[in-house]
């Protein structure tokens, strides 16, 4: 899923020191994944729907190199994955409560 030779010199240690850095900072994640969400809020109405979420995995993973079929069962499962309430939308909160257990095991693999 992730290959250490698709990056650059530096790169690869640059994504683990700042995701030490969320990991000690809540803070710093919660206001780094606020502005995610208000980039990939395509349509401005507070929550991600599936298509947005969709292009947020997309760009996500081919910044970090992470090679796995972005497919419509694999947004559906990340989707209700991060959906807690079951309301069919992505809040803010619910993202950032995902991202934070995210960031704890994608840490392991770098």
């Amino acid at each position: 899923m992730i290959n250490p030779n698709d990056f650059k010199e530096g790169e690869l240690e640059a994504i683990n020191n700042q995701l030490i850095k969320f990991q000690e900072s809540p803070e710093e994640l919660t206001e780094s994944i606020q502005k995610y969400f208000t980039e990939f809020d395509e349509d401005k109405n507070g929550f991600l729907d599936q298509k947005e979420l969709r292009h947020f995995l997309t760009l996500f993973f081919q910044q970090f190199h992470i090679h796995a079929p972005i497919t419509d069962e694999y947004v559906d499962a990340m989707f209700r994955q991060i959906d807690t309430n079951h309301d069919n939308k992505i809040q803010p909160e619910e993202l950032v409560n995902y991202a934070a257990k995210f960031v704890g095991q994608f840490s392991q693999h770098y």
